[in-house]
């Protein structure tokens, strides 16, 4: 599964405020809940059950909170803007403001590590961090993950 076509417009969540980690993952939850069917608690547990194996604050002020979700059969993508910064507990200490959260059936883990690869591939060009953060709209970052994708090949 290529990223391309993971990011979708309506999986995208610009300007959201939360205290905390807990908070950040709860809002998002509730935003995608509906869409996928799901009771909000499932993807919270779930995405909290990893966060307690470690922080997926990658640094540089974002995030890949991830984990594998009974329900769902295909890998879905949302991004969620938290400007004001959320203590995620990152590897950097930098409060993330960007995160990008990969759902995954449980029957796909292949799939979900190619994902998270991408993802973590496209951050590591500091070029391609500064152009995401600096999208206006879900359009402008659609486009932005999606030429960042092109760059590295994915």
């Amino acid at each position: 599964m290529k990223l391309q076509q993971l990011i979708h417009p309506e999986r995208i969540f610009l300007g959201l405020s939360a205290p905390d980690a807990h908070s950040a993952l709860s809002t998002i939850a509730e935003k995608i809940s509906g869409d996928l069917g799901l009771p909000p608690e499932n993807i919270i547990q779930a995405l909290l059950e990893r966060e307690e194996l470690g922080s997926t604050g990658v640094g540089h002020g974002f995030a890949i909170p991830h984990c594998k979700l009974h329900g769902i059969t295909e890998i879905q993508l949302v991004i969620a803007t938290f400007p004001e910064g959320v203590d995620f507990h990152a590897v950097d200490g930098e409060p993330v403001v960007f995160m990008f959260v990969v759902l995954s059936p449980p029957d796909q883990p292949a799939a979900h590590l190619q994902t998270l690869s991408q993802i973590a591939r496209i951050l590591k060009r500091e070029e391609s961090r500064k152009a995401i953060l600096a999208a206006e709209s879900a359009e402008d970052l659609v486009a932005v993950v999606r030429h960042a994708a092109e760059v590295e090949g994915l």
